[in-house]
């Protein structure tokens, strides 16, 4: 599944946009909602091993649209700032379309919420570790397994 960028120059190569999504924190992942009509949600991720992984209640309309159609769109705006003088905007942007995977080997499970805590709580791994003992059977872990992976970024 490929789209042809309108401006194909500010397209990024596969390896720099993996390094862009690394630094990101927050996404939108998009679901078939009811009735065809999309439903986008924000969501927080990291990559492992250049997987891209996402955590949730293991239940809701975003499991419940997923568990109905696994196929999805995640965006992240990985950086943007205002050019007032020049009337427009850096930014540094991903789009991955794939499948959303729910993670069952508990092993990768375990990998990856401690991968959200040693990359976004730094110093708070012995209480979130803790926490991952007592609410990994009550959390779902989400693996994005992409079709077409994308960067866009214009710097100014």
């Amino acid at each position: 599944m490929e789209h042809k960028m309108h401006k194909a120059s500010r397209q990024l190569p596969e390896d720099e946009t993996l390094e862009l999504l690394k630094r990101g924190d927050h996404g939108i992942l998009s679901v078939q909602g009811d009735d065809g009509y999309p439903y986008a949600t924000p969501v927080n991720y990291i990559v492992v091993h250049d997987k891209v992984y996402l955590h949730s209640a293991p239940y809701g309309y975003k499991i419940q649209c997923l568990e109905r159609n696994p196929k999805c769109c995640f965006s992240a705006i990985v950086s943007t700032r205002i050019i007032p003088e020049k009337i427009t905007a850096a930014y540094e942007s991903v789009i991955l379309t794939g499948q959303a995977v729910f993670v069952e080997d508990r092993a990768e499970k375990q990998a990856a919420l401690e991968a959200f805590v040693t990359q976004k709580h730094p110093g708070y791994e012995e209480i979130g570790f803790q926490m991952i003992a007592k609410q990994i059977d009550k959390t779902a872990v989400l693996r994005l397994d992409p079709v077409a992976l994308t960067g866009k970024a214009y710097r100014g």
